[in-house]
């Protein structure tokens, strides 16, 4: 697999320009690529696959290669941008035709229409001292600094849809009015959430549908209220399944920095 990817990423890869050229240069049209390196680039994106997936320290990562921290820091920094950028381009949310001849049965007789499963996932961050910032990053559901995004699946598994990353405060439903995943569903989609998930009158805008677990307005839910959380709880879950594959990332195992 990894060979795979760096294949399909070679050609533009060669015409990288480091981090700390790229500063320099600032905004020029058309810079120059950057001289050869002590590392080979393919050597570059393993190195960087060992600080994101397996969570390895850069001094760590220097010792191994031979090369000073600041090398490593910069190269990660770089491919981190790199990455961004090419992977950002690539068009990943999925038509109704492609939707449709990919959905699992279950999902099909429960809501042939299903076009995304959406929840949100934290990522917990450094305190600011900055009263004012920490309040906006504070997040009252993990009771820390936070980052939050938003995460889109299909009934088939793929990820069709990720936001960027917003402060901890905001909402579920603030930040699906921010994405931009509503100027991408089309009449007569439906929506998969959770309960935080109160964002009806949105989709509503653009001729779209709703499936949240029912909420509890008597003493007990009723058998059909138990027997429709529990169908959507063993659909919903698909996209926790991928959150959780995100966050087996090691580079999470440790707080995000600010800068």
């Amino acid at each position: 697999v990894f060979q795979v990817f760096w294949e399909s990423i070679c050609p533009s890869a060669s015409n990288l320009v480091y981090w700390t050229k790229a500063q320099r240069m600032g905004h020029e049209a058309f810079p120059s690529p950057s001289p050869a390196r002590k590392i080979q680039l393919i050597d570059e994106l393993f190195i960087y696959c060992c600080r994101v997936a397996a969570g390895l320290r850069e001094q760590v990562i220097s010792d191994i290669f031979g090369v000073s921290v600041a090398m490593v820091s910069r190269t990660i920094i770089t491919w981190a941008n790199y990455l961004f950028f090419v992977l950002g381009s690539v068009p990943i949310w999925m038509s109704r035709q492609q939707i449709g001849s990919s959905m699992p049965e279950n999902y099909r007789l429960f809501s042939p229409n299903l076009r995304v499963i959406l929840d949100c996932t934290e990522i917990r961050c450094e305190s600011p001292t900055s009263l004012t910032l920490y309040s906006e990053i504070f997040s009252s559901y993990k009771s820390t600094t936070t980052f939050k995004g938003l995460v889109g699946v299909a009934p088939c598994g793929a990820v069709t849809f990720i936001s960027q990353l917003y402060t901890g405060s905001i909402s579920d439903k603030e930040i699906t009015k921010k994405s931009g995943i509503l100027d991408l569903l089309e009449p007569g989609d439906v929506v998969m959430a959770d309960k935080g998930f109160t964002i009806e009158d949105m989709l509503c805008s653009v001729g779209a549908r709703l499936i949240i677990p029912p909420f509890k307005f008597a003493k007990q839910f009723s058998k059909q209220d138990c027997e429709k959380t529990q169908a959507i709880a063993r659909l919903r879950i698909l996209v926790e399944r991928v959150i959780r594959r995100v966050k087996e990332n090691h580079i999470w195992d440790s707080v995000v920095p600010l800068t």
